[in-house]
């Protein structure tokens, strides 16, 4: 019988280059992993710095020394005065000096004039070191280990930020 027509076989493609493809297609791979490797390496961890070749390590930056995070002083800031904004600006202030701000916003009731510091756990140093940095003479202690802070800071009305307190004589109350 005579073979129909379109029936032949066509000769098939030789096996030798599918291994070639699949070993070129891996090295490609290879050498984009090995490229990321290398630039995630330019990179400082903390805050996505780009580091330069030369320097091998973390660019000095013009701020104060941050404790390490066992050492860090967590504190609260409450606003317990009424004025609008003043817990952030405290906030911003005590995480510039290296205390872990873990929480701030609003005190339960409005209506205190003073300012004060309250111990919740740990060494009085805390408290004082936070009272010092802002300025506040009243630092008293109420031990709540629930809070899972060390200091509460609570700002009353008559609180006034850091470049106040050198204009006006005298020191926070």
């Amino acid at each position: 019988m005579s073979p129909r027509r379109g029936s032949r076989r066509r000769p098939s493609r030789s096996r030798g280059g599918s291994w070639r493809r699949t070993l070129g297609g891996l090295l490609v791979l290879g050498l984009a992993g090995f490229g990321v490797w290398m630039a995630a390496g330019l990179v400082d961890d903390d805050a996505m710095v780009p580091r330069t070749l030369e320097s091998g390590g973390r660019e000095e930056m013009n701020r104060p020394p941050i404790p390490a995070p066992g050492n860090r002083i967590r504190v609260e800031v409450l606003n317990a005065g009424g004025v609008p904004g003043v817990a952030a600006a405290v906030r911003d202030d005590l995480r510039d000096a290296g205390f872990d701000v873990v929480h701030y916003g609003n005190a339960a009731s409005f209506g205190q004039e003073g300012s004060s510091v309250v111990l919740r756990s740990g060494d009085a140093s805390a408290a004082q070191a936070v009272a010092d940095r802002l300025g506040i003479e009243q630092v008293r202690v109420e031990h709540d280990p629930t809070l899972l802070v060390e200091v509460t800071v609570l700002l009353g009305s008559g609180w006034r930020p850091r470049d106040a307190q050198d204009a006006a004589p005298g020191r926070n109350p």
